[in-house]
C-alpha cells in the first residue's frame, strides 16, 4: 500500500478509513471524482478492523451486523446495496447468525431467532399472556424502521413541519425512551427485561435509550437478518477499501493528518504528517469529531457556538474486555455466538458495570459461526462490559480483580472456562497481567441519548464550507449500517445531490 499521495491536488480528501469514510470515498470515486483517503492505522476499517494474534483473528467490536441481505420485507440491505454498487460484493461472504443472541438471566434462558414470527413465537412460549402487547411492539418497531429508511437525508425546515404527516410514528416517539414504550405494551416484569436485553449494542440502558433507535436496530435484525462475515469482518473493510482503489481513488495507510487547511471559511485541503500539503475543495472527516474541530483546525476557524456544542455533548461508554481462546467443546455445550448475560434489573446492571462491579456481560464466541478464526479444536471467547468513556487506567491489582469478575460471569455461560483457556491476548509473565483487559471506545462516538440521536446528532454538513462529517460522530448514528449511511450522506453532499430525498436507495 502506498505511503504518500501520488499528487497534490484532488477533488476530495477523506480523513479516516473507517467504514463511513471508506463508503464516502468509494462512492465519490465511483462517481468519477479524484479522491484521496488517508488513515493513520496500518489497516482500514476503524472499529471493524481485526487483530491477528498468530493463528487467532479477533474482532472486539463486531459480533454481527445487519443490512447484508439482497432482498427482504424491508427491501435490499444498505451494506449489500453499496457493495453491489461498487462491484466488490464478491469480496465478502456473509453468513446468517441464527439464533442471533441468547438472553441469559439467573434462572431464565432464551435463544432468540430471526424472522418476526419465529421471534414472537420464541418469546410467547414463555410469556403467552403478553401476546397482544409484544406483537404490537414488534410491529411498531417495523413501522418506525420503514419511516426511518424513507426519512430525508438532511432535514429542511419544511421537512420538520411535515414530519407529523410523513413520519407519524417517528414524530410521536421522537423523544420516548425504550423503557417508557415497553411499559405501555408489556406488564410482565420479566419480559420487560428479556425484551430489551440487547441494549448494550446501543450502549445505554432502557431508561435512557431512545425508542426509535432501538426500533430501527431490532426491526433491521429481525426482518433483514443478522450476519457474520466469513473469514472475519476485516474482509468487509477490505472490500470497501477496494471500492476506493478499484474506481481510481487512492488509499494511504499509516499516515495521520496533521492539519485541515481553511481560508475564508472554506476548506482548502490538508497537511499530512509527512509534510505533504494536499489541495482539495472538499474534506470528509471520519475521525473523532472532537479531534477534527479542536486539533486539526486552527483556533478561530470554527464558530465558538459550534465548539461549545461539541464540548457539551456526552460521549458513549467504552468497552472493557478479555480476549481468550478455549478448547471447550462449544458446540456440545450448545452455546450460540452471542450471549447477553444479566441480572433482572438492567439499569442496575448497567450502572454497576460502569462503577467497577459487573453483574452482566456480553459473552461472544465468533468461532461458533466461523471456525477459520482460530486453530482447529479451539474457540475464541470475547467477554465485554461497559466502563465510562474516559475511564482511567486501572491499577494492576484492580485490573486483575476486574478480569476475575469477568471470568466468573463467563463461566455462567461456559462452565470451567478457566481450566480450558489455551490463549490469552496480551498476556505477560507477570501474575497481575495474567488476564489483561482491553479497552475500546468511546464505542459509539457520542452517546445514543435522546438529545443526541438521529437528527439531533451532529449534521454531516458543518459550519465550514466544504467540510463534511462521516462515521458514528454524525447523523444518523452508531452501528455499521448507519455509519455506512453517514458515508452515503457525505458523498451526496459532496456531489451536490438533493438532500431532501431519502438516503436509500442510492441516488448517486
Amino acid at each position: 500500500m502506498q505511503k504518500q499521495a501520488s499528487g497534490s491536488d484532488y477533488d476530495g480528501i477523506v480523513v479516516g478509513a473507517g467504514l463511513g469514510g471508506l463508503a464516502a470515498g468509494a462512492l465519490l470515486a465511483k462517481a468519477g471524482k479524484q479522491v484521496l483517503v488517508v488513515e493513520q492505522e496500518e489497516h482500514p476499517g476503524g472499529l471493524v478492523r481485526e487483530y491477528d494474534y498468530g493463528p487467532y483473528k479477533i474482532n472486539p467490536a463486531m459480533h454481527f451486523i445487519t443490512g447484508c441481505n439482497p432482498a427482504g420485507p424491508q427491501g435490499q440491505g444498505v451494506i449489500d446495496e453499496v457493495l453491489s454498487h461498487l462491484g466488490v460484493q464478491d469480496r465478502c461472504e456473509f453468513v446468517t447468525v441464527d439464533p442471533f443472541y441468547r438472553a441469559q438471566f439467573p434462572d431464565f434462558q432464551l435463544d432468540v431467532p430471526l424472522g418476526r414470527k419465529a421471534y414472537l413465537d420464541a418469546h410467547l412460549r414463555h410469556f403467552p399472556d403478553e401476546a397482544d402487547g409484544l406483537r404490537a411492539l414488534v410491529a411498531l418497531c417495523s413501522e418506525i424502521f420503514q419511516e426511518f429508511m424513507h426519512f430525508p437525508a438532511a432535514m429542511r425546515w419544511q421537512d420538520w413541519l411535515l414530519m407529523p404527516f410523513r413520519s407519524p410514528k417517528l414524530f410521536r416517539y421522537a423523544r420516548a425512551t425504550l423503557a417508557s414504550v415497553i411499559d405501555k405494551h408489556i406488564a410482565n416484569p420479566r419480559l420487560k427485561s428479556v425484551y430489551p436485553i440487547l441494549y448494550p449494542y446501543l450502549a445505554l440502558p432502557p431508561s435512557r435509550l431512545p425508542f426509535f433507535i432501538w426500533a430501527c436496530m431490532m426491526a433491521s435484525y429481525i426482518e433483514q437478518g443478522a450476519y457474520s462475515c466469513k473469514g472475519g469482518f476485516q474482509n468487509m473493510a477490505d472490500a470497501f477499501a477496494e471500492g476506493v482503489t478499484k474506481h481510481g481513488g487512492e488509499l494511504i495507510l499509516e499516515m495521520p493528518v496533521k492539519k485541515v487547511r481553511v481560508a475564508g471559511g472554506n476548506v482548502q485541503g490538508v497537511v499530512l504528517n509527512n509534510g505533504q500539503e494536499i489541495v482539495a475543495p472538499m474534506v470528509i472527516s471520519n475521525i473523532d469529531a472532537r479531534t477534527t474541530f479542536q486539533d486539526l483546525l486552527e483556533p478561530g476557524e470554527v464558530p465558538s457556538g459550534y465548539l461549545s456544542k461539541i464540548g457539551a455533548m456526552e460521549t458513549s461508554a467504552s468497552v472493557l474486555g478479555l480476549y481468550l481462546a478455549t478448547d471447550l467443546d462449544i458446540h456440545a455445550l450448545g452455546v450460540p455466538k452471542v450471549t447477553m448475560l444479566s441480572t433482572w434489573d438492567l439499569d442496575d446492571a448497567y450502572m454497576s458495570a460502569l462503577h467497577g462491579n459487573p453483574k452482566g456481560a456480553g459473552v461472544h464466541v465468533p468461532t461458533v459461526i466461523d471456525e477459520t478464526l482460530a486453530p482447529e479444536g479451539e474457540h475464541l471467547v470475547i467477554i465485554q462490559v461497559f466502563v465510562p468513556a474516559e475511564t482511567e487506567q486501572l491499577s494492576p491489582t484492580a485490573s486483575a480483580s476486574y478480569a476475575e469478575s469477568l471470568l466468573d460471569l463467563a463461566e455462567q455461560v461456559l462452565p470451567d472456562l478457566r481450566e480450558h483457556i489455551t490463549f490469552i491476548a496480551g498476556a505477560s509473565d507477570e501474575e497481575q497481567q495474567k488476564y489483561p483487559l482491553h479497552r475500546l471506545g468511546p464505542i459509539y462516538g457520542w452517546a445514543n441519548s435522546v438529545g443526541q440521536a438521529g437528527p439531533r446528532r451532529l449534521p454531516s454538513k458543518t459550519p465550514i464550507s466544504g467540510l463534511y462529517l462521516a462515521g458514528h460522530w454524525t447523523q444518523p448514528g452508531s452501528g455499521v449500517w448507519t455509519v455506512v449511511l453517514s458515508g452515503i450522506n457525505a458523498a451526496r453532499y459532496a456531489l451536490g445531490k438533493d438532500m431532501s430525498q431519502a438516503i436509500c436507495p442510492l441516488l448517486l
